[in-house]
């Protein structure tokens, strides 16, 4: 799929820079990036969800606890 990606000068910058520190093409260091992010993001809904259940449940997993 193509994609054009609109990006300020100083994030394109900075993405060339981590790309050549890297020694990966501008396109890889964004497809990273951008992957890495929504596993954070994934990770992050999951861990609030869980949370919510826990509070939400707290005296019946106590009560599994014991």
């Amino acid at each position: 799929m193509n994609m054009h990606l609109r990006l300020p000068d100083d994030v394109h910058e900075r993405l060339k820079q981590a790309a050549e520190e890297d020694g990966h093409s501008v396109n890889s260091e964004a497809v990273t990036a951008i992957s890495d992010y929504l596993a954070r993001r994934q990770t992050a809904r999951v861990r609030d969800i869980a949370r919510r259940i826990a509070e939400e449940d707290a005296e019946l997993l106590a009560r599994l606890g014991e």
